[in-house]
């Protein structure tokens, strides 16, 4: 496939450093315990088994693919950034694993893939990466490439969370990679306009020290549901 330049209108941001550098350990930002909650999370809006045919859509250095693939029965990253395709090959070769392939792709436009060709389609850390001109056609093609009945899983920032505020009122701090960052309910609205079914909506609390904790107390309040994480079906 051709390289999509204009993926993102900060294309520029996604080069090798911002690849290096990704899930780089931090005690508060980045803790153990940020990723065991976010496993926890896909593992319940994916559902995986062993029969799966997975797509993941912006698959990045390809770190969640290969958390997948020995559930699977076979996994496809797809990225806009050759760069991130480029590590995520090499890392697949270094690991040895066989079920596991990625791809150059832009997701607005799938059709190198047949219709009705996957079980499972991923939008991990996705979402808040592309404005709606690209995730619109790219819900389209999920529709388009998933099986009956398969299952559309997604994980996302939710604008409703204080850190997400904070983020958005103080200069200095907002991540130049996050230029969509959405409200839970127009994930939602997105996703249904998709033509899609949600079957299990749920949110996690943020992993930091203490303040999570404040998180998992207040729960039900959208300023504490600190990622949106969807699970939706194509109608049979």
């Amino acid at each position: 496939m051709p390289e999509p330049p204009d993926f993102a209108p900060n294309a520029a941001v996604y080069d090798d450093a911002y690849y290096a550098a990704m899930y780089r350990p931090h005690w508060f930002l980045r803790n153990a315990r940020k990723y065991r909650e976010r496993d926890a999370a896909l593992l319940r809006a994916l559902r995986p088994h062993p029969a799966m045919r997975l797509l993941e859509v912006g698959s990045a250095r390809g770190d969640t693919a290969f958390f997948f693939a020995p559930l699977t029965a076979r996994v496809v990253g797809i990225d806009a950034a050759p760069v991130a395709v480029e590590a995520a090959r090499a890392a697949a070769v270094a690991r040895g694993l066989e079920n596991v392939t990625f791809a150059v792709a832009d997701a607005r436009d799938l059709s190198a893939f047949a219709h009705a060709s996957f079980d499972a389609v991923l939008l991990a850390d996705f979402v808040e990466h592309v404005t709606d001109d690209v995730l619109v056609p790219c819900l389209a093609e999920a529709r388009r490439l998933l099986v009956p009945g398969g299952a559309l899983a997604l994980y996302t920032p939710n604008r409703d969370h204080w850190a997400e505020r904070v983020k958005a009122g103080i200069p200095g701090l907002q991540q130049e990679d996050h230029i969509a960052v959405r409200r839970a309910a127009e994930v939602v609205r997105l996703v249904a306009a998709a033509g899609f079914s949600v079957e299990d909506l749920f949110f996690s609390a943020s992993p930091y020290p203490f303040l999570g904790a404040v998180d998992r107390l207040f729960a039900g309040a959208a300023v504490c549901r600190f990622r949106t994480v969807l699970r939706a079906l194509r109608p049979v």
